[in-house]
């Protein structure tokens, strides 16, 4: 059977009523309010299935947590708990990890919305990415491209790069390869020297149930003046230990 067709086999499969009707009704209740920040939700009271040009995601602009890992060579590494996850207190849409131990693994959504957000300084370029591997068991609904997005400031323009997942197996790997790049310039934001950089791995657009995805982190690195070939990221160590650890218990 190919890729495709496992794909949508499983997909219908896991088309059940009562997840539906749950993410429908609490979908309404959100789109339908601002939050304290005066983020609505994508397309605002208008058409739900409205692709806007600059997709809004239902959690930039909100507080995230201490980031878990910030490294002197400019690394910043946002673990599970340190990431906006949409829907991450359903037990039937994703299963989150309580420490660092191991992945956020998508069971069932079909609104992918996991982003986070750290400060940044005028004239600094910045390149985000995550690592990602799949349950390969329990994985369905990847024929259509997730996008990694950034942007610097509540006002500042999206970069973005898509990415198909549709082959990933279960090797931990860094997407997008040539990562998301987005650079504050000088003559940007001119009341202030640090603004926030939002960034986020997103598919909100096709309403198609997915999963199987494991988000293992995300990583944002400073990117030194005049480097422009900088090496793939990989995980520490410490997390590949833990996981190893973990699985073998």
């Amino acid at each position: 059977m190919s890729s495709t067709s496992k794909n949508s086999s499983r997909g219908a499969r896991r088309s059940r009523p009562q997840p539906l009707k749950l993410f429908l009704k609490e979908f309404r209740s959100w789109f339908y309010k601002s939050d304290s920040s005066g983020v609505q939700g994508l397309g605002g009271r208008g058409n739900m299935n409205m692709t806007p040009k600059e997709p809004t995601s239902s959690t930039v602009g909100s507080e995230t947590d201490k980031v878990s890992s910030e490294g002197p060579d400019g690394k910043t590494v946002f673990k599970p708990k340190d990431l906006k996850i949409c829907w991450k207190e359903e037990s039937q849409f994703w299963s989150i990890p309580e420490g660092d131990d191991g992945p956020a693994e998508l069971l069932e959504v079909c609104w992918l919305d996991v982003s986070g957000e750290m400060p940044v300084t005028k004239g600094k370029t910045y390149e985000v990415s995550f690592m990602l591997s799949m349950n390969t068991k329990n994985s369905f609904g990847w024929d259509d491209p997730v996008t990694v997005m950034a942007r610097i400031g509540k006002e500042g323009k999206y970069q973005r790069k898509e990415i198909k997942l549709l082959d990933l197996s279960g090797e931990v790997k860094e997407f997008p390869p040539d990562k998301c790049r987005i650079e504050f310039k000088s003559d940007e934001n001119a009341k202030n020297d640090k603004e926030t950089l939002y960034f986020g791995l997103y598919e909100m657009w096709t309403n198609k149930w997915k999963g199987g995805l494991r988000i293992h982190e995300a990583i944002v690195q400073e990117i030194p003046a005049g480097n422009n070939d900088r090496p793939p990221n990989t995980r520490s160590d410490e997390s590949r230990g833990k996981e190893i650890a973990a699985h073998d218990d």
